[in-house]
């Protein structure tokens, strides 16, 4: 209980506040509240209510110190950023994309389009996301997680990093796709020039079957919900890490 005493002279300080005042309006003496911020006596529940009503502070700022003062300016400034990188991406993905179809269309590569739809778009929505989550603190002082029980915590971070792994295996598997059908596209190439024709059950696959299997029933999965959850995950991580003391 001596951390309270030092509790009560500090936030009694900073209130401009004398012994003799603070003493005055709790209806006790002046050696009373010397000998509890010297921790030679120790304050009841009650009379900690009523110095906390008194100093104008919760219960808590004196049993645990007062709360620090959050400096917001850093949380706005990559908040900020975060929309202007994501914005930008997102623009500059969706610029592309037709170009990467034309290109899949006239060449047979279908690579570059897979880049843009499967890995980059969903990673760009996650920091979207991100700044979502950090604007909504940093300008409106939004914590959508605050004051929830450890247990609601964890639970909600048990579903986001689900969300996560399996959307960060989607996007692996379809960097691995990408990867694999510019190696077919590539070889293909080279067998057309050197033997005149191509058969594409002759070319080893980089990646097994099983694998591009589990990657055409994901696929539906990560067109229709990967952006949406990406950006939940995002948003939920950015919240729920903030706990309340």
């Amino acid at each position: 209980m001596a951390e309270v005493g030092k509790n009560i002279k500090k936030i009694r300080k900073e209130k401009n506040l004398t012994q003799d005042d603070l003493a005055e309006r709790l209806y006790c003496t002046r050696q009373t509240i010397s000998n509890y911020e010297n921790g030679k006596s120790e304050p009841n529940i009650a009379l900690l209510v009523e110095i906390a009503k008194v100093l104008e502070v919760e219960v808590n700022d004196l049993i645990y110190g007062p709360k620090k003062k959050e400096n917001r300016r850093g949380q706005k400034i990559r908040s900020a950023a975060a929309f202007a990188a994501a914005c930008t991406l997102l623009v500059a993905i969706e610029i592309l994309t037709p170009f990467a179809k034309q290109y899949g269309w006239k060449n047979f590569e279908i690579a570059p389009l897979y880049l843009l739809r499967y890995v980059l778009r969903p990673l760009v929505l996650a920091l979207f996301g991100w700044g979502i989550a950090e604007a909504a603190e940093a300008f409106a002082g939004i914590r959508l997680w605050e004051g929830r029980t450890e247990r609601t915590v964890k639970a909600v971070r048990i579903v986001f990093c689900i969300a996560a792994v399996i959307l960060t295996a989607f996007a692996v598997l379809a960097l691995w796709t990408a990867v694999d059908l510019t190696y077919i596209w590539w070889l293909s190439e080279r067998m057309l020039r050197v033997q005149g024709s191509f058969d594409s059950s002759a070319v080893p696959h980089l990646m097994p079957g099983q694998l591009q299997n589990l990657f055409l029933r994901l696929n539906v999965f990560g067109r229709l919900g990967g952006g949406a959850l990406f950006l939940g995950a995002a948003l939920g991580f950015c919240n729920v890490k903030k706990e309340v003391r």
